[in-house]
């Protein structure tokens, strides 16, 4: 027999001997890991804590159920994955449930009396274990089933079928965080980064300015305002869906070129899908696109990127052939794939046959209440400063300020730091900007739910009698071509 066999066999001998005086001995004595089944799946747990404090076990208890100094104990959890924690230390987390209350075992905490009766029961029973388990179990699925996941975003198929039920569809630019934050605070349907964006927003005197990657860069504002994580989940509005113009000259050259910067758009910033100025023009590039998944918005009518051209911001389909060539355009855009269309600066009468020709979701702006939707600028809702004009308008109506009504004003919370002044509360008593794009942002969508907006006498354009008749004669004829031959 070998040296080191010798020595082992001295070694259990000893350990037999002891066991009479003290089970706690040889428990520490055997080396052996202790195996706790935990309540709850191993995660990044804090800084453990000595076994005695964890527990709430008396000091001199505590010291008999540690591991030897250097030890590992071995907690196996639910998921049937373990860590290693150095003795004498135990994971909140992976703390077990010794009894239904929560509590440990009743002789546990009973010093050297308990320890001299030998009993095992300072462990938890396998049972006990598991049914504290299963508690556990169900506890976290009734937890997991109260939680209720946000609507889903709106999409084009979202928005073709409010255009068969006859629901009107609201549509409003956002250009920034804020704005964006602001369409949140409504049932908005689509979100529009509009190239008024270089009017407005960079003090261009065109639209013509505007670059693409200026308009990647805010369309990232908007969708990070949007998306937010905070404004997501039950009884809250769902996404609207994300529309960004194509800006000036961005598809002139080719369709490839037109192909490329819409990607840009849709991959870099964050849009859904992207609308283009034109008429049948455009065909070509609205077709590559369709084909591929990406959502198109025609804009006909009044075209403010081509406003140079076309005698300035005025009205457009005044004349019986102005008219009818808009209907054109806009039935070829149909047949391209469009999902919906801007009809801008439009005599109100027009714009009617337009939306009852066409199978796209028609958006007026300016063009009376017979489109299926509408859609404004949010600067000019909000009466912003916009140019020039505006300070000094508002500089001779300074007596009046006091006056302007102050809606929502728990929207001035969260308070900011002491070392911030609010000039937009000091001057209007009381109001914050961000207060007043909510209301007005409501105030919009309500109008246009209920058909109130906009007004067809006030706010929508006439068309004179015999361009009317004219139109109408032109009409029929183009109607006749159109109708599918048998």
């Amino acid at each position: 027999m070998s040296t080191s066999q010798r020595a082992s066999r001295a070694a259990l001998r000893w350990l037999g001997e002891q066991s009479a005086a003290s089970t706690s001995s040889n428990a520490a004595a055997s080396g052996s890991c202790i195996t706790l089944s935990a309540t709850r799946n191993a995660q990044t747990h804090s800084a453990p804590k000595r076994c005695g404090a964890q527990r709430n076990f008396r000091s001199d208890h505590a010291a008999s159920l540690c591991p030897p100094r250097g030890a590992k104990k071995h907690f196996s959890t639910s998921s049937s994955s373990s860590s290693f924690w150095p003795a004498g230390t135990a994971p909140p987390e992976d703390e077990p449930q010794w009894q239904a209350g929560g509590g440990p075992p009743s002789n546990v905490g009973a010093g050297a009396a308990h320890r001299k009766t030998g009993s095992a029961s300072m462990y938890p029973s396998p049972a006990s274990v598991s049914a504290s388990i299963a508690q556990s179990d169900t506890h976290r699925r009734s937890e997991g089933a109260r939680l209720v996941s946000a609507p889903p975003p709106k999409t084009v198929h979202y928005i073709a079928e409010m255009k068969r039920r006859g629901q009107a569809i609201t549509v409003l630019t956002a250009y920034d965080y804020p704005t964006a934050l602001a369409h949140r605070s409504a049932d908005i349907d689509i979100c529009l980064i509009g190239d008024s964006l270089a009017n407005v927003g960079l003090g261009h005197g065109s639209t013509q300015r505007l670059s693409v990657p200026a308009m990647v860069h805010h369309i990232q504002t908007v969708v990070r305002g949007l998306s937010s994580p905070l404004l997501s989940g039950e009884g809250r509005p769902a996404l609207p869906l994300v529309i960004a113009d194509m800006p000036f000259g961005s598809f002139f050259a080719s369709v490839e070129e037109g192909v490329k910067n819409a990607l840009a758009l849709i991959k870099e910033g964050g849009a859904d899908g992207v609308k283009i100025e034109g008429g049948q023009e455009i065909v070509p590039l609205v077709e590559r696109l369709t084909d591929f998944g990406i959502p198109v918005m025609a804009h006909i009518g009044l075209q403010p990127q081509r406003a140079a051209a076309l005698s300035g911001l005025t009205l457009r389909g005044r004349t019986a052939e102005q008219a009818i060539s808009i209907v054109r355009d806009a039935r070829a855009l149909d047949r391209a794939g469009c999902f919906a269309g801007v009809v801008e600066c439009v005599p109100n009468k027009v714009a009617k046959e337009i939306s009852k020709r066409v199978g796209f979701a028609t958006i007026g702006i300016g063009a009376g209440p017979a489109t299926d939707g509408q859609v404004l600028v949010i600067n000019d809702i909000l009466g912003d400063l916009t140019g020039p004009a505006h300070v000094l308008a508002g500089l001779q109506e300074t007596d009046h300020a006091s006056n302007m009504p102050l809606p929502l004003p728990h929207a001035q919370t969260p308070r900011p730091p002491k070392f911030v002044r609010n000039f937009a509360a000091q001057a209007t008593g009381g109001a914050t900007l961000g207060s007043i794009r909510i209301a007005a942002v409501r105030a919009y969508v309500e109008a246009v739910r209920n058909r109130d907006f906009p007004n067809e006498d006030v706010e929508g354009y006439k068309i004179k009698r015999e361009e009317l008749e004219q139109f109408r004669k032109l009409l029929s004829g183009e109607d006749a071509n159109d109708a599918p031959k048998r």
